[in-house]
């Protein structure tokens, strides 16, 4: 059978819900079921939804198939190398160019790096607020970041999350973040 189709019964089983958020999707399969770094999950959402396994909706995704007709096999976890070769269309699009001038991609660049800092200021707040310390808190971040290869941001909703502090209404933020990039 096709990973794809193993991969996204697996995620709607998993989850215990037949609809979801595109940006829980995401988090979820990257953070909870740690499969692959939230830019892969927003790939293989874009791929599902291209081959036709999952449907988009008003910011909801949800299956197009019995989720629970599919034997996955026991354990499935997607194999790292699932998405090789399987881009989809909005990528091959944007290798196309923007048409922005040089002024205005800058302008965009500086506009997502503020909006970058201003969700890991948030985050750093919670941190602090928790008891953690600041330096502690952006050197483990620096830390997991490095191994994980993942954006700051997510490194730090990671780590704030392994140490019991809930972060599930920055979710929102994160991926509106990570999406800009």
């Amino acid at each position: 059978m096709d990973e794809l189709l193993y991969t996204a019964a697996a995620f709607f089983r998993n989850a215990g819900k037949n609809t979801v958020a595109e940006n829980e999707f995401v988090m979820d399969i990257s953070m909870r079921f740690k499969w692959m770094v939230p830019s892969d999950a927003k790939v293989l959402l874009d791929v599902l939804a291209d081959s036709g396994y999952v449907e988009r909706d008003g910011g909801f995704v949800r299956p197009k198939f019995d989720v629970h007709g599919t034997d996955v096999p026991l354990g499935f976890r997607p194999p790292a190398d699932m998405l090789k070769g399987k881009r989809p269309k909005k990528h091959e699009d944007a290798k196309a160019g923007t048409g922005k001038s040089g002024k205005e991609a800058v302008s965009g660049t500086a506009k997502k790096e503020a909006a970058a800092d201003d969700l890991l200021s948030k985050l750093l707040a919670v941190a602090e607020s928790s008891g953690m310390k600041r330096k502690d808190v952006i050197i483990s971040a620096n830390a997991l970041q490095k191994r994980m290869n993942v954006d700051i941001e997510i490194a730090a909703m990671i780590m704030l999350m392994e140490n019991g502090i809930s972060i599930s209404e920055y979710c929102g933020a994160a991926y509106e973040t990570i999406a800009k990039r």
